[in-house]
């Protein structure tokens, strides 16, 4: 089950497909965050890249003002759920976002 700030347990398997960045404070950067495992970093005012890679881990990070911006693979999926949302019928992406905030995890 993810934690409040969106990452799931530390100690989970997968953790050596990302790199480790801890003790960060970023200000009004653009970073991409595909690959990353961020322990007790700081983001004020940042916009904050995925691209459809391995998802990033938060751990005990502050966000302050971030702007999320999706390329790439994960682009086409965000436009793939608008497709749906405004041409098929909103409701299956509505059952999505349930699925979502019940805490979907690492697959």
């Amino acid at each position: 089950m993810p934690t409040p700030n969106g990452s799931s347990d530390p100690a989970s398997p997968d953790e050596s497909d990302r790199d480790t960045v801890a003790d960060r404070e970023f200000t009004g950067e653009r970073l991409v965050i595909d690959g990353k495992h961020f322990v007790d970093c700081r983001f004020e005012t940042c916009t904050l890249v995925f691209k459809g890679g391995t998802p990033p881990h938060f751990i005990r990070c502050e966000f302050a003002a971030p702007q999320f911006v999706f390329e790439e693979a994960a682009k086409n999926t965000v436009q793939l759920m608008s497709a749906i949302y405004n041409g098929i019928d909103p409701r299956i992406i509505e059952r999505t976002f349930d699925v979502i905030r019940d805490g979907i995890g690492d697959e």
